[in-house]
């Protein structure tokens, strides 16, 4: 998942855990290691309403859910 974040140009930093950004929109990750991945949107453009940003992460973990 972080490779293919790293080609949509979002700068996603090594380890478990960190700030995410890319496209205007800046969030906290937390990774367990295995199963749950946390996400958390601390910043995004004013024109994006919150539920637009979280469908957008959510269709992209679901995307690389197989791979």
């Amino acid at each position: 998942m972080k490779k293919k974040l790293q080609e949509y140009g979002i700068h996603v930093p090594p380890g478990n855990r960190g700030e995410i950004s890319g496209k205007g929109v800046t969030a906290e990750f937390e990774w367990d290691g295995e199963s749950h991945l946390t996400i958390t949107i601390t910043e995004k453009p004013f024109i994006v309403s919150c539920g637009a940003a979280a469908g957008k992460i959510k269709g992209f973990v679901k995307e690389c859910h197989g791979s």
